[in-house]
């Protein structure tokens, strides 16, 4: 392995377990999933001002990507 290989592994884990440790406080993963929401409810909104446009594919698009999102994070993410 070479050594911007080894570096770019060491800086991997040393991210892995600051944001392990991170999502075992309440506050953090509070404000994680509002965010996480937050930008799926900004792609829906975005997709209504794209449709008015008529931009009608984008806006379809960007809906269903928005909505997937909220639905995967309300029934995965229970913690």
């Amino acid at each position: 392995m070479s050594n911007l290989d080894q570096k770019i592994e060491n800086a991997a884990n040393k991210i892995e377990v600051a944001a392990n440790k991170a999502w075992e406080k309440r506050l953090f993963r509070i404000v994680s999933k509002s965010a996480s929401a937050a930008a799926e409810i900004g792609l829906m909104i975005g997709a209504a001002h794209l449709s008015e446009k008529g931009y009608k594919s984008a806006a379809t698009c960007l809906f269903g990507l928005g909505a997937a999102g909220l639905i995967c994070d309300v029934l995965f993410n229970r913690k």
